[in-house]
């Protein structure tokens, strides 16, 4: 992949595009000095990905865009192209898919860099990364600025192994290995976090399983208590259905047994009228017969049929009487049975104890405060059981990090001390070849006092530089939030600018504001309120309007029952009062069913946009309605509204923060100047120290190294080795019985625990008992005063008959008594007229005795009547006590469905089947309700001592472990994914460390070889010193030009340091060509003979590889031996332009300056 063109816009002094063509072979720069040929480099360089604007020579980025001259005004833009030949397909997979490849990088003042391939936009990395995988990037060695071989020859042995990293080609693999240790970092932290979150969740679902077993206890409790009240229910239901059935059965019977008395009292009734009507013709016989009996004797039958009369009457009234005293003993006795049950219930009351209210509550809340303090040592020997617990935990661990830490320590002890003999003795040899004079000690100490000068300038720059990073980090931090901020107040202004536009535009057709502007809806209800209004919500409230709300009075009517009204959620002018009351709010699936109970006026609407109308008119969500439209639009529009002022403020805020950072970033790059400004003197006197101590150190040098690390070693070694002693005399160990005296702690503490659970058992369970207590005592006594009340009314019931009863005897006695001396008298009156009658008494006697039997006949009549009327009279009785049981019974079987039915939703027959699911179905059938009730109460006490509970503990326990199981996954994923990284950056060490001990080998014999051909003849090597890892070690350039002592790069001349650095450079070249080499006044500091040996290795390095090498230069022996020449010139002040020259004419450029 060969850079063949440069392409340049508004770059620092080229302000008009201008294109440089990067032909194989050697191409010459040249022009005056000022003119802007270095800029060249940089418009290079920059395109590359550099980011530094310091290593550009510009204070900050803005200042690599042209800032103007005296006829040409300043670019907002900067903009360089790369042109590269990717014909051999050497580029990254995403952009390898063309022949050529065109990199743009553009800067546009204030807004930051942008980069493009070929027009599409990537990331500045993927432009870092792309070059560095060519050998070749901004800060590639191969790109030689102005100055950069005198920093070469001065920089440390650990910044020149750079050039070995380019030469090995592991420039992108350090990047790559940089961000996997980065993401190993992240990986690792988040395995850390979710190692905690996870130990965490562990103790959650511990917590949750019991909370978890104590609700399926519950829940077992319940089903158990349910079933036991269904089948409860269920047995007080049969019981009153067999009571009922047997009362019917009994009142049928009575019913017929009534049916059948009243019967025969009807026969018995209609033979004693018969009787009695067949006396009428025996008495008119005995009336013919005795016709001829003066009055006397029908005086005297007259008598004689009052006597029989009387006689029959006294008859049936004792009868009745007897009848009534029956009647009237069995109510004293009920009435006695009543005055028992009465004084039983009146002495089972008096019995109870006096229920004394303010002894209860004392009784009470001493209980109450009981458990609470049970409660709250309780909850103290929870904390400190728990307390006992962490503190030996902790103990723990403490002794057994203290215990791996000392063997730790032990070893790595007893492998330095064996470190630090082997390096004394190493030493020991070394001793003896130290040459140690007095003038080389002074030199020496000269150069040490200038090179801690150095030292701290170059640690006062590099602290600016770091300062000026993390300015810049922070600038570029806060640039995105302040975007970000901004974008948002753009965007929310674009939204209140096109609702706006929207509104008036929908309004643009009325000239009076309509009152959607004035109606604010709860969120959600907009579509309500747009169905219930529709269209007028165009109106106006404004009366000159061509369409207004002028309001109106109207009776209320209230709206079908589960809508609410629509007011309630919107507030609008007074104007739409009386259509917004008749407005009701109800859920789809209502709408269509309470549509029929609507009145005249009213309508029904849904959040969801229906509405149903009074008289039938239907709208569902699907038909568009223009008002819901506009009502969502003002609500954005409100929203919109609000949100804008929080968004600029943040972005007053976030411009604030930017400008704080920005001002922060020029302040350290003024201290940056500032500073650099001192390491010139500092490099100055360094390099007069070292020239004066040259000599004299030169011979004793390679001895001075090897005891210099030898001591680094062995300082480090003791250092090390001190530091473990010291650590090791500083650990404190742990006390013997610290562990048993916080297990003994630990123990007394989960003792005190026990006893307080017990106490706040028992606390809990007296406060029940007391509770329980006054319940009972309070249910037992309304019970005894309903039975009093209901035999009190009885009894009052028994009085009331049988005072009837009494009086109804009085009456029958007293009528008993007149009708017993009605007879006597009668009875002298016939002995009277019967003697008078004698003469007629043969006469009479036939007719006489023909009556009496038919009278006798009567009575007999009667009696059975009476009988009859008895028997029915008390079946009478008997049918209404079956017909009361049976209504107690039908009301108790009432009772029973209501209760199946309200408090199970089922019918009595299917309580059995809730009994079953929540019992054993063996054991229902033992089950009396006496039995059920105990076990109900036993167990609803059960499950009340249970307290509360976490019904979805269950359900949030699975939860946890289905997310448990998740996180343990992730950590199974980071684990393997932190594993996979640790390979890849062990890997990416190994092929580096690999890579580049083979680049040191192949550059080191390059060196050699283009060292002895500059220098003709003499010896150079290339070393890794500082470190046993070649990834860590420093590079050291070791020569001897001919005729000199074998040095340092840095005892020798300018010119040989310049040469020197050059064939490094080359070698660099021969090991890994780079596609581009760009040297920026490199042959400054040669002499023509020099100059010339420069060109003869510029000449071969061309030959030996594809390297395009572009040159700046002011020497015209290097302008001769240019295959092409540019020139750079500046005739317009401040602006460069880029012309071709040939070398006559670059010579004559060059003495013109």
């Amino acid at each position: 992949m060969q850079i063949t063109e440069l392409r340049i816009a508004g770059f620092k002094s080229f302000v008009d595009p201008q294109t440089v063509p990067i032909e194989p072979g050697l191409t010459g720069i040249v022009g005056p000095n000022g003119c802007g040929k270095s800029n060249l480099l940089e418009a290079l360089r920059w395109a590359m990905g550099a980011n530094s604007a310091k290593a550009m020579r510009g204070g900050e980025m803005d200042d690599l865009i042209f800032s103007g001259s005296s006829t040409r005004p300043a670019r907002e833009t900067a903009e360089v192209t790369l042109v590269l030949d990717n014909s051999k397909r050497t580029a990254p997979p995403e952009f390898n898919g063309a022949d050529l490849l065109e990199i743009e990088r553009k800067l546009k003042r204030g807004a930051g860099s942008s980069y493009r391939i070929n027009g599409r936009t990537v990331r500045g990395k993927d432009i870092q990364l792309l070059f560095a995988d060519a050998s070749t990037g901004a800060n590639s060695p191969a790109l030689v600025r102005q100055g950069q071989i005198s920093e070469l020859i001065g920089s440390k042995p650990q910044n020149r192994r750079r050039i070995l990293e380019e030469a090995a080609g592991i420039a992108g693999l350090n990047t790559r290995r940089h961000e996997a240790e980065l993401k190993l970092d992240a990986a690792e932290a988040n395995l850390q976090r979710l190692a905690e979150v996870s130990a965490e969740v562990e103790r959650q679902l511990i917590s949750l399983k019991r909370q978890a077993g104590k609700a399926r206890r519950y829940r077992r409790l319940s089903e158990e208590i349910h079933g036991l009240e269904a089948l409860l229910a269920h047995l007080r239901w049969a019981d009153a259905r067999q009571t009922a059935e047997i009362a019917r059965a009994q009142l049928e019977v009575c019913k017929r047994q009534v049916e059948d008395l009243s019967r025969e009292d009807a026969l018995c009734e209609r033979a004693r009228i018969e009787a009695g009507e067949g006396v009428a013709p025996l008495r008119e016989a005995e009336m013919a017969a005795a016709g001829r009996l003066s009055q006397t004797r029908i005086t005297l039958a007259k008598l004689e049929t009052e006597h029989r009369v009387a006689a029959e009457a006294e008859q049936r009234l004792n009868a009745e009487a007897a009848r009534l005293t029956e009647d009237l003993d069995r109510e004293t006795a009920a009435r006695a049975e009543a005055d028992a049950a009465l004084a039983h219930a009146r002495s089972e009351l008096g019995a109870l104890p006096v229920e004394d209210d303010a002894t209860n509550q004392a009784l009470e809340a001493e209980a109450q405060q009981a458990l609470a303090a049970a409660r709250a040592r309780l909850s103290a020997a929870e904390s400190a059981a728990d307390d006992a617990q962490a503190r030996l935990s902790e103990v723990r661990a403490r002794r057994r990090a203290a215990e791996e830490t000392a063997a730790q320590q032990a070893r790595r002890k007893t492998q330095l001390t064996a470190e630090v003999e082997r390096l004394r003795n190493e030493m020991t040899g070394l001793e003896d070849a130290a040459i140690h004079v007095l003038r080389v000690r002074q030199a020496k100490n000269a150069e040490a006092e200038a090179e801690a000068a150095l030292n701290d300038a170059e640690r006062t720059v590099e602290l600016a530089e770091a300062e000026i990073l993390r300015a810049r980090d922070a600038e570029a931090a806060a640039q995105p939030p302040q975007e970000q901020a901004s974008h948002n107040v753009r965007a929310l202004e674009a939204e209140i600018a096109g609702l706006e536009k929207l509104l008036r535009r929908a309004d643009a057709a009325t000239s009076a504001p309509p009152v959607v502007e004035r109606i604010r809806t709860r969120d959600g209800y907009e579509k309500a309120v747009a169905a219930a209004l529709g269209d007028d919500i165009s109106a106006s409230t404004d009366k000159a309007a061509a369409l207004y709300w002028g309001g109106a009075t109207v009776a209320a009517l209230n709206l079908p029952a589960g809508a609410e009204a629509l007011s309630a959620y919107v507030d609008a002018p007074g104007e739409l009062a009386a259509r917004l009351a008749q407005c009701g709010l109800v859920s789809p699936a209502d709408g269509a069913r309470l549509m029929a109970q609507l009145q005249p006026g009213q309508r029904l609407v849904s959040r969801e946009g229906h509405l149903w109308r009074w008289d039938g008119f239907t709208r569902t969500p699907q038909a568009p309605v223009s008002a819901a439209a506009r009502l969502e639009q003002q609500a954005r529009l409100e929203a919109a509204r609000a949100d804008l002022a929080p968004q600029q403020a943040e972005l007053t805020r976030r411009t604030q923060a930017l400008e704080v950072a920005r001002k922060a970033r020029q302040q350290a790059e003024e201290t940056l100047r500032h500073v650099r400004q001192l390491v010139g003197p500092a490099q100055k006197a360094l390099s007069d120290a070292r020239a004066f101590a040259a000599e004299e150190v030169q011979a004793a040098e390679r001895a001075s190294l090897r005891r210099d690390t030898g001591n680094d070693a062995l300082t480090r070694a003791q250092n090390e080795l001190a530091a473990i002693a010291e650590a090791m005399s500083f650990a404190t160990p742990l006390a013997a019985n610290e562990e048993a005296s916080l297990e003994a702690a630990l123990s007394a503490a989960r003792n005190e625990l026990t006893g307080a659970r017990a106490a706040e058992t028992e606390s809990r369970g007296r406060l029940t008992d007391l509770t329980r207590g006054r319940e009972q005592a309070a249910a037992r006594r309304a019970a005894l005063q309903r039975d009093l009340d209901s035999w009190t009314t009885r009894l009052a019931a028994a009085d009331e008959r049988l005072a009837r009863l009494t009086e109804r005897r009085a009456d029958v006695a007293a009528a008993a008594l007149t009708a017993r001396e009605r007879p006597a008298a009668l009875t002298e009156e016939i002995a009277g007229l019967s003697r008078e009658l004698e003469t007629f008494e043969t006469a009479r006697k036939a007719a006489a005795d023909a009556l009496a039997v038919k009278e006798a006949a009567i009575r007999e009549a009667d009696a059975a009547a009476r009988r009859a009327s008895a028997a029915a009279s008390q079946a009478r009785e008997e049918l209404a006590g079956w017909k009361v049981k049976l209504e107690n019974a039908e009301a108790r079987l009432a009772e029973a469905v209501e209760i199946a039915r309200h408090n199970f939703q089922r019918t009595p027959e299917g309580l059995l089947a809730i009994a079953e699911a929540g019992l054993d179905p063996d054991t229902l059938g033992a089950f009396t309700p006496r039995d059920a009730e105990s076990r109900l109460d036993t167990l609803r006490r059960e499950r009340d001592q249970l307290g509360g509970v976490n019904m979805n503990a269950e359900e949030e326990a699975e939860d946890l472990e289905a997310r448990l199981g998740v996180q343990i996954a992730e950590r199974d994923d980071l684990t393997g994914a932190i594993a996979k990284l640790r390979q890849g950056v062990e890997a990416l060490n190994a092929e580096g460390r690999e890579r580049l001990v083979k680049a040191f080998e192949a550059v080191n014999e390059h060196f050699k070889a283009l060292f002895t051909a500059l220098f003709g003849g003499g010896n150079a090597e290339l070393r890794l010193i500082d470190a046993d890892d070649p990834l860590n070690a420093g590079l050291e350039i070791f020569a001897q030009p001919p005729g000199k002592k074998l040095g340092t790069l840095n005892l020798m001349s300018g010119g040989e340091q310049a040469l020197t650095a050059s064939a490094l450079i080359f070698a660099v070249f021969l090991s890994r060509p780079a596609p581009i080499c760009v040297l920026d006044e490199v042959d400054a500091p040669l002499d023509d003979a020099n100059v010339d040996r420069f060109c003869n290795m510029l000449n071969e390095m061309r030959q030996r590889t594809d390297t395009r090498f572009v040159v700046i230069t002011h020497n015209p022996v290097t302008m001769s031996r240019m295959d092409r020449l540019f020139g750079v010139t500046m005739r317009e002040k401040g602006v460069s332009k880029l012309v071709s020259v040939d070398l006559a004419a670059a010579e004559e450029l060059v003495a013109a300056e």
